[in-house]
């Protein structure tokens, strides 16, 4: 039989406080006595007895309770691990002048600023409001730490001097950043996750290491030695090699993976560095075809395509396929199906529209970035492969490669006439990031 786990439980050695002690002992001092001893009013010396011993009791149990606290604080104090103090706001400030003064206002640094219920922030650089001008802001910094000090937009209304010419001061905008004093229990919790942070062993504990260092990465995997060996054959055996992107599978910008970089190799074993590749996205282009009751549905088709392509784009895109998946041919068509409009799909296929730069080199390139050719005055799109009916089989092989939904044309036919109605999306967001 598997073992069973569950977490640890806080421990406390004694949980009575000072007027259960006295219960406790005011009861076994009658028992004990045989109910002589009996008076515990409030003026009787035997009360003042047991509350005393009650009362240094309680003193020793506060002790012998904090050890285990005590014991961790310590423990953790040893590894370094640092308690945050917390932060204190910032604050832009706005001056204004009197009406009609034409003299240069100077607000020094260090001026105190106070909100209404006496909170404090000081300000500070010097603020100068030109002659010509009626206005000048500055940044504070709250006195003190805390939260309390994220005070809302025109809360600040005074400042602590008399200042010729200056009419009034408030905040426009909220104060910010504020933070209290971190909690023991906060920090042990924090404490034991960067222990296990400290040392990147598992592909898990990289992952989850990007995803605390940036809230941008979307997509992450940290390859395997075979899937390493099939992206860069090349590759020395220490590499680890993270394949990272956000949520559309574009690559992270510069700054990010610098900055996500210094952080992992502080982290890796001896001997070892790493990687940061970006994903593989194949453009798809959709075309579906659905056979629809015109009699029961005479409008809204257009509401139906839109419904239609968003089935589409949700399911066709990296946060829905994972890197080396494959698209789920039966699935998209099976949702689609299930549409009250649907009596029939006449045709659903998908083409994985190839960029530049690909295998194909003798390929003429009229659409740039895709690879195309003329036929006949027509500049046609030549894709890696279609998915359809027919051979809806396609095997993903690239482990770093996902697909994003490009264009999506939806027909609809008419039972009784067969005559088409037809709608084109095309993912302009994309399409702007493709052609640069």
């Amino acid at each position: 039989m598997a073992d069973i786990y569950g977490p640890i439980l806080p421990l406390q050695l004694d949980p009575r406080n000072t007027p259960a002690l006295v219960r406790d002992m005011q009861t076994k001092v009658f028992l004990e006595s045989g109910g002589q001893l009996n008076d515990f009013s409030p003026a009787s010396p035997l009360s003042a007895l047991v509350e005393g011993q009650a009362y240094a009791q309680s003193e020793l149990l506060y002790y012998l309770n904090a050890l285990p606290e005590a014991y961790t604080l310590q423990w953790l104090r040893q590894l370094g691990i640092q308690r945050s103090i917390g932060a204190k706001a910032i604050v832009e400030v706005t001056f204004t002048k009197v009406p009609n003064f034409n003299r240069t206002v100077i607000i020094p640094s260090g001026t105190t600023l106070l909100t209404s219920n006496r909170l404090r922030f000081i300000l500070k650089d010097e603020v100068r409001i030109g002659d010509s001008i009626t206005t000048s802001t500055g940044l504070a910094t709250a006195e003190k730490w805390g939260t309390e000090y994220n005070v809302s937009s025109q809360s600040i209304e005074k400042i602590n001097v008399n200042i010729l010419g200056l009419g009034s001061v408030t905040n426009n905008t909220s104060a910010q950043g504020g933070k209290n004093l971190e909690s023991i229990e906060s920090m042990k919790s924090k404490a034991f996750s960067l222990i296990r942070r400290r040392g990147l062993i598992t592909a898990e504990d990289y992952e989850n290491e990007i995803a605390s260092l940036t809230s941008d990465a979307s997509i992450i995997k940290v390859l395997s030695y075979e899937e390493r060996f099939d992206v860069d054959p090349s590759a020395p055996s220490g590499v680890i090699m993270a394949c990272v992107g956000n949520a559309a599978g574009e690559p992270l910008d510069k700054n990010t993976s610098t900055t996500l970089l210094k952080a992992l190799r502080k982290k890796i074993p001896l001997g070892n560095n790493v990687s940061l590749i970006a994903p593989v996205i194949t453009p798809v282009e959709t075309t579906i075809i659905i056979e629809y009751n015109d009699e029961e549905y005479a409008g809204g088709i257009g509401n139906f395509a839109t419904v239609v392509r968003d089935i589409i784009s949700n399911n066709i895109s990296p946060q829905s396929i994972d890197l080396g998946e494959n698209i789920n041919y039966q699935d998209i068509f099976n949702q689609i199906y299930n549409l009250n409009i649907a009596e029939k799909i006449k045709g659903l296929s998908f083409k994985l529209l190839q960029l530049e730069g690909g295998t194909d080199s003798g390929s003429t390139i009229c659409n740039s970035p895709f690879i195309s050719e003329e036929i006949n005055g027509v500049c046609i799109d030549t894709p890696e492969v279609i998915i359809d009916s027919v051979d809806s089989t396609f095997t993903n092989e690239n482990v770093i490669r996902s697909f994003r939904e490009y264009k999506t044309v939806v027909s609809f036919i008419a039972s009784s006439t067969q005559a088409p109605l037809t709608y084109t999306f095309l993912n302009s967001d994309y399409d702007t990031y493709l052609r640069g």
